[in-house]
């Protein structure tokens, strides 16, 4: 879910959440108004996700390491508070730092839920 313009789609936005099997709370490590913001989304996805999806935190543009105003230690900081894992990003760098890993975590988590909620259903019923 891309937040961008999220004010016209205030009426979806709960259930996209709802609907949601992984999160990425995404910041800009050079911006403390995009880390602000990130305890509002959070309290919003635990609000409307019961399944407790997956959510990684995400740092990004770590490019601008002169222009940081978000410190790697508050970043894994609000992470670890909500559970999360933490990687820092740029898009603008060679081979585009960790964004793959990012996505590829998130499907592993998300492959690692549905695997234990069929295991549950499996044991539940005695299916084997």
């Amino acid at each position: 879910m891309d937040t961008a313009g999220e004010e016209d789609y205030q009426t979806m936005v709960d259930e996209w959440i709802k609907a949601a099997e992984g999160f990425l709370l995404l910041f800009a490590i050079n911006d403390k108004e995009s880390f602000k913001a990130l305890e509002d989304k959070y309290k919003r996805i635990e609000k409307n996700n019961k399944e407790k999806a997956p959510i990684i935190v995400v740092g990004n543009k770590c490019d601008l390491e002169d222009k940081r105003e978000i410190t790697k230690e508050q970043g894994m900081e609000f992470a670890n508070k909500i559970g999360a894992k933490y990687y820092e990003t740029s898009a603008l760098t060679d081979f585009n730092k960790n964004c793959k890993v990012v996505f590829q975590s998130c499907a592993h988590m998300i492959m690692n839920n549905l695997n234990s909620e069929i295991k549950k259903k499996k044991d539940c019923c005695n299916i084997y």
